[in-house]
């Protein structure tokens, strides 16, 4: 379908200098997850822009991980759906990184794109969604009962402080909507693998390298084994991925080692793969292959798979709605990474994700957004919503 003039979209176009320049302040800010002050400092940057935008705000205090910003809307209908949005201002570079590689505007592959810590992931989807927002509250279009727009400081860690505040507001909510980056001008993103940390323990029995090596338990060589039987399992179970990632063992060359461990990262696209999977590596661990040696397996999943279903589907309906109005023919795709969406989609919340910017390299000194569409993504935001409001009840 041909991409069609729509005035939600030249009323972003309008907008876009002050969303250049708020992107600019707040990519010029280092706020990895480990930075408390930085994140705190552009929770405070956006919460002075919600107010301006006509929101009420609150912050939830922290003391390990930077404070969360939460801004609340009411909108024009006492019956439409109450909302809530969720973006993350964490990142995952260190301090300093800001100072190194500023916000730039700059020319790739004849598109304009701008780069930056943070940019992708996820500061211009913050951004993204409220001015989505503010495009239907000055057109007195904010056809919902409410929205709540949570910015968190921790997601690049798997949120454990914001976590009990999103399944708090999620609770009243009628659908959640996160910001994460979208994948190309015409993507959502409509599941995400859960996430699971799996550690495994080697214990053997040190001895004298040198002098009687036969008389220790070498945990290392142990452990070489465990990591061959727990990366056999990749692949074997439908949707489910397996993958050793650290290594850790021995002190000295001349001893015969008696402690060694490693650590996995476990995916499941669904809730029956966990004990699948939970099943094939307590098998794994259950036999050694050096006697007098002992094996503990540990850990769990962090977050349960946000899978497909006839409630999040409804969402991408409405989104593809939204995109049709504006000429975009939307396409829905899954994501082997978790996000905030996994949270309240377990709880049997409505859930859509991936509606940030579209660009690349998440998590790389090289990340970026794609500016020529981005008009589009912000009108599509503010499309979805007003479908929600529309068939609401």
């Amino acid at each position: 379908m041909s991409k069609q003039r729509h005035y939600r979209v030249e009323q972003a176009e309008s907008l876009m200098q002050q969303y250049l320049d708020d992107l600019q302040a707040i990519v010029n800010i280092d706020s990895g997850t480990y930075t408390r002050a930085g994140v705190n400092r552009v929770g405070a940057y956006l919460q002075k822009r919600f107010q301006t935008c006509g929101f009420s705000t609150a912050i939830d205090r922290q003391e390990q991980y930077g404070d969360h910003l939460i801004a609340t809307h009411t909108g024009n209908a006492s019956n439409g759906p109450r909302l809530l949005l969720i973006g993350h201002m964490d990142t995952v570079f260190s301090e300093g990184e800001a100072q190194k590689r500023p916000f730039a505007i700059k020319q790739r592959n004849g598109m304009r794109i701008a780069t930056g810590p943070g940019v992708l992931d996820m500061k211009s989807g913050i951004l993204i969604g409220l001015y989505g927002l503010r495009l239907l509250i000055e057109g007195q279009q904010a056809s919902y009962r409410q929205v709540t727009f949570v910015c968190n400081s921790d997601e690049e860690v798997g949120s454990p402080s914001s976590k009990p505040l999103i399944q708090e507001l999620a609770k009243d909510a009628d659908a959640v909507l996160v910001l994460e980056p979208g994948r190309a001008e015409n993507t959502i993103v409509s599941s995400r693998k859960g996430c699971g940390q799996y550690r495994v323990e080697v214990h053997g029995l040190s001895a004298h390298a040198g002098v009687e090596p036969q008389k220790g338990r070498n945990a290392i060589l142990e452990l070489s084994y465990q990591v061959q039987r727990m990366q056999a399992i990749n692949g074997t179970i439908p949707g489910a991925t397996l993958n050793v990632g650290i290594i850790r063992g021995g002190e000295r060359t001349n001893v015969v080692p008696d402690y060694a461990y490693f650590e996995m990262d476990a995916r499941v696209s669904s809730m029956g793969s966990i004990a699948d999977l939970e099943a094939a590596i307590q098998k794994a661990a259950s036999k050694t292959a050096l006697s007098g040696t002992k094996i503990v397996v540990s850990g769990g999943f962090i977050c349960q798979p946000f899978e497909g279903n006839a409630a999040n589907a409804r969402l991408v309906q409405l989104a593809q709605a939204a995109g049709k109005e504006l000429g975009m023919d939307i396409q829905d795709v899954g994501s082997g990474g978790a996000s905030d969406a996994n949270t309240s989609a377990a709880m049997g919340i409505p859930t859509l994700d991936g509606l940030g910017a579209g660009g690349g390299l998440a998590h790389n000194p090289d990340e970026y957004i794609e500016l020529d569409y981005l008009p589009e993504r912000i009108a599509l935001l503010a499309g979805l919503i007003e479908q929600i409001g529309k068939h609401a009840g």
